[in-house]
């Protein structure tokens, strides 16, 4: 899907990471978002005529297509369906939220831990037995777009985790060494966690 192109179809994500992507008024990229298996890709866009970002395949993919059109009627049959939806949407919001908090911080690297720690529980979602490292496939100017920071900012970060003993980097993947700490760092707290949905309604 590129920026500006009509909606016509979401994509359930079974396997890979994706990033919506778009560009600032300086030319430089913003990642608004990084889908991971689980996600539903265009439902954030599915209110609007126009698809507000661009989505790249970061790996090889296995998505499930939906029409856009076929909405209407999942929203219509299913009340339950429709409100872990809304549920998802407030998950996100609260994510969003802490990084804008995180991002007034003088301390660039931290935005390079929030990003480690909310990708590490998202993907345990889909792998609760993940433990403390994860494959991440995006590059360091990719990191930077998506944290804000530059690819530079972003190298300098690792290195200032690798030396306070926080974290492990080997090729693509990361080790949360010192979860515990990480958390510290920014106060951090797991949106998927204690969650209370006994708003929504039961299945039919």
């Amino acid at each position: 899907m590129r920026e500006g192109e009509k909606l016509d179809e979401l994509f359930i994500l079974k396997k890979g990471w994706v990033i919506a992507t778009r560009e600032e008024e300086n030319g430089r990229p913003h990642i608004p978002t990084v889908y991971h298996p689980g996600d539903i890709i265009g439902l954030s866009d599915a209110a609007f005529a126009e698809t507000p970002n661009t989505t790249v395949a970061a790996t090889r993919l296995v998505v499930c297509r939906f029409p856009r059109e076929r909405l209407t009627d999942v929203l219509n049959q299913s009340p339950r369906i429709s409100g872990l939806i809304l549920a998802l949407s407030m998950i996100d919001q609260a994510m969003m939220n802490d990084r804008v908090v995180v991002s007034r911080r003088t301390d660039g690297y931290l935005r390079l831990v929030l990003f480690l720690l909310q990708t590490m529980s998202r993907l345990r979602l889909m792998e609760p037995l993940l433990r403390d490292q994860f494959h991440c496939p995006l590059t360091q100017e990719q990191i930077g777009a998506a944290t804000g920071l530059s690819a530079v900012h972003v190298s300098r970060s690792v290195k200032k985790l690798l030396e306070l003993g926080l974290i492990e980097r080997h090729k693509r993947f990361f080790r949360l060494k010192d979860e515990d700490g990480l958390n510290r760092l920014v106060g951090y707290v797991n949106r998927y966690e204690r969650l209370d949905l006994s708003w929504v309604p039961e299945a039919a």
